[in-house]
């Protein structure tokens, strides 16, 4: 029986890492978005940066540099950098759990 528990915990840790990879996925094609100029007014540029807004709610506004480009790198980086730190730090943990 502890095989099948280890093998549920390490599914879980697989999909907590995948979850937060696909955040940071989705704010860093919204970055690219915004350093490459996108149209705004496009649907699908509209919705990416509604997601990345939503998922970057602490970080959007936590540097005011002058150029709309940099603030836009150092604060969504920011949040994905920290959307992955978090994804691995909680699968991880979860890995090591699951083989104890």
């Amino acid at each position: 029986m502890p095989y099948v528990a280890s093998r549920h915990n390490s599914l879980i840790a697989h999909v907590i890492t995948i979850v937060f990879g696909l955040i940071a996925l989705i704010i860093l094609l919204h970055l690219a978005f915004v350093l490459l100029e996108a149209n705004t007014a496009n649907p699908l540029v509209a919705f990416f940066a509604d997601l990345a807004n939503w998922f970057s709610w602490l970080f959007r506004d936590m540097f005011t540099v002058d150029d709309p480009k940099v603030r836009a790198v150092v604060n969504y980086g920011l949040a994905a950098l920290v959307y992955l730190l978090i994804g691995g730090a909680i699968a991880g943990a979860g890995r090591r759990w699951a083989h104890d």
